[in-house]
């Protein structure tokens, strides 16, 4: 009986790339975003994970129903034909491609930030997002195997500095100094104040 020598992912390494897809650059980067909207920005973050919870529960239930490969494609072409899943997919693969750049860009400004001397050196950045983009295009060429290994290394690394400030930061925290609930809001009440004085 012949086995199946095909190079395949472990449980560890399909972990590690759905939670990278989880835990991407906008999970770091969302909360200087929101900040400014105080503790308002805390239920934008339990509304959007129980939106990711929604989304996640939706594809188990699909991948139960319809054991097949293909992802969303798979799905939309079984429900809807051919071609509603090949516009899916054609829009999946589109918002791949386009996000990586942007996910390189993130990565070289948070590297810059680390390294302040090398802030604002134009070159130095521009080589930066193309060496991560090509040192990722590099070890998926290499094989399965290697992507598997490359995403466990990445995803459980960015995940440690994470756990560590969430948990060993409580000590820190000083709650008379949150927020209010939308300090924007009073901002925004000031600016039409402001203009209905004009």
């Amino acid at each position: 009986m012949a086995t199946d020598r095909r190079p395949s992912l472990g449980l560890a390494a399909c972990t590690a790339i759905v939670v990278g897809n989880m835990v991407g650059s906008g999970f770091y980067l969302s909360p200087s975003a929101v900040a400014p909207y105080g503790l308002l920005g805390i239920l934008f973050w339990i509304v959007m994970g129980v939106g990711a919870m929604c989304l996640g529960l939706t594809f188990a239930r699909l991948a139960n129903r319809l054991p097949v490969t293909g992802g969303p494609y798979a799905y939309t072409r079984a429900a809807y034909g051919d071609f509603a899943g090949f516009i899916v997919a054609w829009g999946y693969w589109i918002s791949i491609w386009a996000s990586l750049p942007l996910i390189a860009a993130a990565f070289t400004g948070s590297l810059l930030k680390l390294v302040p001397a090398l802030a604002g050196n134009r070159p130095i950045a521009v080589a930066i997002t193309l060496g991560a983009i090509w040192l990722v295009t590099l070890t998926n060429l290499r094989g399965v195997k290697e992507a598997g290994r490359f995403a466990e290394i990445t995803t459980y690394a960015k995940l440690v500095p994470f756990g560590a400030i969430a948990i060993l930061g409580l000590p820190w925290v000083h709650f008379r100094q949150i927020a209010e609930f939308n300090p924007r809001s009073e901002e925004h009440t000031s600016e039409l104040q402001s203009l209905a004085y004009l």
